[in-house]
């Protein structure tokens, strides 16, 4: 078996792992990264990763679960979201609440738009996975 670069990265101590890193990601268009940063990843507390994958693994769960409601019964599933933004609970709804609810909801049926939240929240979504945080605010800041 081959001998790879990483057999001998994992063996270094963490300043000289840190620095092969940004030499490593230099490599990539001169991307440059100070090594203090992936030093300061690197040395990210086990409990803190920990936590980071936990919550995605919560996430995912809701997500499932989510993902098969709307799938049993889309239109209840829609009215729940409204309910949920609205504040109203489905046990206190008033007849005018219901009604306001069932349009809502007929209307969305009908234009079939493709996304239940609001434009701007798909927009800062976008935003951010095309340009990252710091680009984000720094523009959310001129407004």
């Amino acid at each position: 078996m081959t001998k790879t670069y990483y057999d001998d990265f994992t063996k270094l101590p963490i300043a000289k792992m840190a620095q092969a890193m940004a030499d490593i990601t230099y490599g990539y268009q001169e991307t440059k990264v100070p090594k203090e940063h992936y030093k300061k990843a690197l040395g990210t507390g086990y409990e803190e990763m920990v936590s980071a994958n936990v919550s995605v693994k919560l996430v995912e769960t809701i997500y499932n679960m989510l993902i098969g409601l709307q799938k049993e019964s889309p239109r209840l599933f829609f009215q729940a979201l409204v309910l949920i933004d609205t504040g109203v609970k489905p046990s206190t709804m008033s007849a005018s609440q219901y009604q306001a609810l069932s349009v809502a909801t007929d209307e969305f049926e009908q234009t079939k738009k493709a996304h239940m939240l609001n434009e701007q929240t798909h927009t800062t979504f976008n935003e951010v996975l095309e340009n990252g945080t710091l680009y984000h605010f720094k523009n959310k800041g001129d407004n």
